[in-house]
């Protein structure tokens, strides 16, 4: 895993090194995890309005790391200014909510489409609580949770 984590670090180095951007890597391997943690001087750049070229930036580096090491299963995350962190505490209170809407009304609650890591987020949350159940519905970008009560 350590090669795999170096490899990263030399990627985004090289990817950041012709740019105006000065950025700064640090990657915490777990098991087949790696959390990528990039501070930089211009956070905002990635994550505002919408945090899309951070999640470009995520996508280019999972392919390379897939690429270079493909009898390696590594799960990856690139985090800028707390963004993923933000982003599961905001999914939290949906999850939350929903769970309320769904005992008081003994209906399914349908969410908005979320990504699979967002999704993921939300079954956790729901999963901790024996009252309720949640399920994906949908294909695609119309993918969303469903958080029924139990039954």
């Amino acid at each position: 895993m350590e090669e795999i984590v170096d490899y990263i670090k030399q990627v985004i180095a090289g990817m950041f090194a012709k740019w105006p951007i000065k950025v700064e890597v640090e990657a915490s391997p777990e098991d087949d995890f790696v959390m990528v943690d990039l501070k930089t001087n211009n956070d905002a750049l990635f994550i505002q309005p919408k945090a899309d070229p951070l999640l470009a930036l995520q996508h280019l580096v999972r392919l390379m790391v897939r690429q270079k090491f493909p009898e390696t299963s590594v799960h990856l995350t690139v985090n800028i200014g707390d963004f993923h962190q933000r982003q599961r505490d905001a999914l939290t209170k949906v999850a939350e909510d929903a769970i309320k809407q769904a005992k008081q009304s003994g209906a399914p609650i349908y969410l908005s489409p979320m990504s699979s890591f967002e999704r993921r987020i939300v079954h956790m949350v729901v999963a901790a609580d024996a009252d309720v159940s949640s399920e994906s519905s949908g294909v695609g970008a119309g993918r969303r949770v469903v958080v029924k009560p139990a039954a």
